[in-house]
């Protein structure tokens, strides 16, 4: 029991801020090839090349992506579940140019696969994983 029905509020699902230190390259990798969709941009001075903060999602997976970071904003490492990762890996290495795949692997050394790491083109850190319940 968590005690949480007796408080007089509710924490709800966090969301990621990563930085993205080029914006094109942050929409091919984020858009093109993991399969996310904008919902929606904001710039201070639209109609300009002044820095884009965006929300994107895939299924409950929401994230935003800040282009005001820099080369010294920290890098993030963010964890976001997938059931169906061997699916996903598949469906994502089908987009993958090149030798290199991305692969589902057992960090934990449990005889199930279950983590795939990926690197965005600033540096943050995404780990998709199943759960232990898929």
């Amino acid at each position: 029991m968590d005690g949480s029905q007796d408080l007089p509020f509710r924490l709800e699902s966090s969301i990621p801020v990563l930085r993205m230190l080029d914006e094109a390259k942050g929409r091919a990798f984020y858009l093109e090839f993991l399969g996310y969709t904008v919902d929606w941009e904001h710039r201070f001075r639209p109609d300009t090349d002044s820095p884009l903060y965006m929300q994107i999602s895939q299924g409950a997976s929401v994230l935003h992506l800040n282009g005001h970071a820099d080369e010294s904003s920290p890098v993030a490492e963010v964890r976001i579940p997938v059931v169906g990762i061997e699916a996903y890996c598949q469906w994502l290495a089908s987009r993958t140019p090149g030798e290199e795949k991305p692969a589902v692997v057992d960090p934990r050394y449990e005889g199930r696969k279950t983590d795939m790491n990926l690197y965005d083109p600033s540096g943050n850190l995404l780990t998709f994983w199943s759960p232990k319940s898929e």
